[in-house]
C-alpha cells in the first residue's frame, strides 16, 4: 500500500517563566484543532513561578502526527534574551519574532540561516495602547497569526476566551486584535513535505 509521511510545522514560543509563553502555545494549539488541524502542544519551564527560562512547541499538520516532539522548526518567537540559544534549532528560511523590549539583538549567525527576522513591540504596545504589560503575549499572538496565516484571528478569540477567567476577555480580545492589526508583513511557511513510499499492506 501506499503510505504518506507527513513532516508537520513545529512553532516555539521561548522567554522568561512569567511571560506567558505557555498560555500562547495552548491557545494556539487549541484554535488550530478548531480548524481542522492535528495539533500536539508540549511545554517546559523550570521550577521558578517567575524567571528562569520557559518555552511551549506547537506542532501541527493535516496528516496524523507520529511523533510529539520536533528538533527544528518553522517559527521561533523569542520573547526574552533567555530563549536566543533556540534560534539553532531554526529550520532553514524559518521565521522569527523577537520582542525588542526583551531582546536587545538577534545574533548575526540567525542571518546565515534565514533573512525573515521580525522585530515586534508587543510588550511596547501592550503597555501603551492597553495599559497592561501582562497581555503582551495576546498581542504578539495576534502579531504571529497575522503574518504567518495559519490562523483566524476569530479563532484565538474564541480559544483565548476558554481559557481565561471572564474578567480578563474583553482586555485579551483587544490585545489579539491589536497585535494582529499593528503588522503588514506575511510569510508564508514551507508547504509540507510528504514522502509516497510503496509497501505491502497486512490484514
Amino acid at each position: 500500500m501506499n503510505l504518506s509521511i507527513s513532516t508537520p510545522k513545529a512553532i516555539r514560543f521561548s522567554g522568561e517563566a512569567g511571560q506567558g509563553n505557555i498560555l500562547m502555545g495552548m491557545v494556539l494549539a487549541q484554535a488550530l484543532m478548531k480548524e481542522g488541524y492535528w495539533v500536539v502542544q508540549t511545554q517546559h519551564f523550570g521550577a521558578q513561578v517567575r524567571g528562569g527560562l520557559a518555552y511551549c512547541d506547537v506542532l501541527f499538520d493535516e496528516e496524523q502526527i507520529d511523533y510529539p516532539k520536533s528538533d527544528t522548526f518553522d517559527v521561533i518567537y523569542i520573547m526574552h534574551e533567555l530563549g536566543l540559544p533556540h534560534l539553532q534549532f531554526l529550520k532553514k528560511n524559518g521565521v522569527v519574532f523577537y520582542d525588542d523590549e526583551f531582546v536587545n539583538q538577534i545574533p548575526q549567525t540567525a542571518n546565515r540561516i534565514t533573512k525573515k527576522i521580525l522585530k515586534v513591540s508587543p510588550s511596547k504596545l501592550a503597555y501603551t495602547e492597553l495599559k497592561h504589560l501582562n497581555v503582551a503575549n495576546m498581542v504578539g499572538l495576534g502579531m504571529l497569526a497575522k503574518v504567518t496565516n495559519i490562523v483566524s484571528i476569530d479563532a484565538l478569540i474564541e480559544t483565548m476566551k476558554e481559557n481565561v477567567k471572564e474578567s480578563y476577555h474583553e482586555l485579551d480580545e483587544s490585545a489579539l486584535k491589536l497585535g494582529y492589526n499593528s503588522i503588514d508583513k506575511t510569510y508564508k511557511l514551507k508547504n509540507k513535505h510528504l514522502v509516497t513510499r510503496l509497501g505491502r499492506g497486512y490484514e
